[in-house]
């Protein structure tokens, strides 16, 4: 008699695309190899770089493939702490946030939320005139270069310097940053949305259907009343 085979479980090293020399993320325990796709994984950028200076930035991935026993991850994010930035913001100075969605050329949708903060308190015209400037030149750098080109450019403050360098002619900034990117996953994106609009079907289905019960119960009530109207006015005549 052949005895059945058992599944065991094994472990399994993550590790970061080449842009971070392939180093390890972690390890994950699984039964298949096939189980890791599509999981996500989040590493400390100072770690990953081995600069302090970094510390405050995360760096998000998703496992995309796995072979010869490793699991191979692509970045789909870069975050900064939010503790990081309220160090940053200083009383009476204004903190210019921004958020918009462009593409990569090869054709990734992101969605990019730069934050800027002057060196004196700015009008509201100035604050206006860097985000104009700051998105135009954004979108136009970014639909200029692939995905991996403009995380390796992220990754290695190129962006930030260049774009600083060009916002300071309109006035002059203490902080440049990207605060978040990430990869906009339009599939789940409408698929969210179809839910969202689909619960509001049921909701509003679900409140016509209470109205039309309310409704008849109190033509139910009247109806009621109608007849022991009747019935008291029978029995007076008798």
């Amino acid at each position: 008699m052949v005895k059945p085979k058992i599944a065991r479980k094994e472990w399994y090293p993550i590790l970061a695309p080449k842009l971070f020399q392939n180093a390890v993320l972690g390890e994950t325990y699984v039964y298949e190899h096939q189980e890791m796709v599509g999981k996500g994984i989040v590493s400390n950028l100072m770690g990953l770089t081995n600069d302090i200076k970094r510390q405050n930035i995360n760096i998000g991935f998703r496992i995309n493939s796995v072979e010869n026993g490793k699991a191979f991850a692509e970045v789909i994010g870069y975050y900064m702490l939010n503790s990081s930035i309220k160090r940053m913001v200083r009383r009476d100075i204004e903190k210019i946030d921004m958020s918009f969605s462009c593409k990569t050329s090869d054709n990734k949708t992101l969605q990019v939320k730069p934050l800027f903060i002057a060196r004196s308190a700015t009008k509201g015209s100035v604050a206006a005139k860097i985000r104009r400037i700051a998105q135009d030149s954004l979108m136009r750098y970014i639909s200029s270069v692939t995905y991996d080109t403009f995380v390796n450019d992220l990754v290695s403050h190129k962006v930030q310097t260049s774009l600083k360098n060009e916002l300071s002619k309109v006035y002059p900034l203490r902080v440049c940053e990207i605060r978040y990117m990430g990869i906009v996953d339009l599939e789940r994106k409408l698929a969210a949305k179809a839910k969202e609009q689909q619960g509001k079907k049921s909701e509003e289905a679900r409140a016509k259907k209470k109205e039309r019960r309310a409704k008849e119960g109190k033509e139910a009530d009247k109806k009621e009343a109608r007849e022991e109207k009747a019935q008291q006015a029978e029995q007076q005549a008798a």
